[in-house]
């Protein structure tokens, strides 16, 4: 069963208001219009971008903690800019050692910098909000901060990010964050090494399937990241979700982390109609990129 309560540990802002103010600020603000040269190119196939994960980490997916307060935005995309470097150091061959992003300082910066808000009382953020903070503003790693800690979440999420760490987010800029709007999209995207964070008020039962999916249930104001595709006889997407490394249970596939789940197809149409979820890109715009063949499959796993 889940370890936390799913209604509790959300923390996405539903406000369409807040999103369309962010898109008339971002300068590429619709994946349609900015991407439409890969229109295409992830139809039909199976993409397991979270392979690129065990490519940069000794073999293993990484062990996030569990959110500790209701910063699941932060957590989406401090996981999609994680997943979108481990992307660049495999095809670009980089020696760089992978470094994971600190979730706090997204949070921090999404809400008292973008979003305006200094509260402590009512944790969450908008969508939107995450993907200006990590365009515009900025990333800061593990090394700097130090390991996760909801208490530093909740009051960096209030009174902002230190100035003299705020300073040094600048140089770590998501390039290119853009609104997705159809299921078809993200198979694009993730066909050429883009992460997609999902904002929506679906919930999902807490046990896996014997094909790795979980099936809709209740509500949870959440964001989670979308890490792979599937084209096969039961198409769907793959979110990495941020309740600890072995959430939910049950039966894992196609070499999936135990922190992630597959969902039908409908059901993540479904999800996207929310209007709140955002592809991520280290580049301006978002190039086309042929993966490595190992991050997809023949047959199943």
């Amino acid at each position: 069963m889940l370890t936390c309560n799913a209604s509790i540990l959300g923390g996405w802002r539903n406000d369409p208001r807040e999103v369309e103010r962010s898109l008339k600020s971002l300068p590429r603000p619709w994946f349609a219009s900015e991407a439409s040269h890969l229109f295409g190119t992830g139809a039909d196939r199976t993409i397991l971008l979270y392979k690129a994960f065990k490519d940069v980490n000794s073999g293993q997916y990484p062990e996030y903690p569990a959110q500790q307060i209701g910063d699941c935005v932060s957590q989406s995309f401090g996981h999609g800019v994680d997943l979108l470097e481990a992307v660049q150091i495999v095809l670009q061959n980089r020696p760089d050692l992978w470094v994971p992003t600190a979730t706090e300082a997204i949070y921090g910066m999404a809400r008292v910098d973008i979003g305006g808000l200094r509260d402590f009382e009512q944790d969450g953020a908008v969508g939107a909000w995450g993907a200006r903070a990590v365009s515009t503003l900025g990333t800061l790693s593990r090394t700097l901060v130090g390991p996760y800690d909801g208490r530093r979440a909740k009051e960096w999420g209030a009174k902002g990010v230190p100035p003299e760490l705020a300073a040094k987010a600048s140089a770590h800029k998501v390039r290119t964050c853009s609104l997705v709007s159809t299921y078809s999209q993200i198979e694009d995207a993730l066909a050429n090494g883009y992460p997609v964070t999902v904002c929506s008020p679906q919930g999902f039962s807490s046990q896996r399937d014997s094909d790795g999916f979980c099936l809709p249930q209740g509500i949870w104001n959440h964001a989670m990241l979308i890490v792979g595709v599937r084209a096969d006889t039961r198409p769907g997407a793959c979110f990495f979700q941020s309740w600890g490394p072995y959430v939910p249970v049950g039966p894992l596939v196609l070499d999936q982390p135990g922190n992630s789940f597959w969902v039908d197809r409908g059901i993540v149409e479904q999800m996207i109609g929310a209007g709140d979820s955002w592809s991520l890109s280290n580049f301006e715009g978002y190039p086309k990129q042929d993966l490595p063949a190992r991050w997809s499959y023949v047959g199943f796993a």
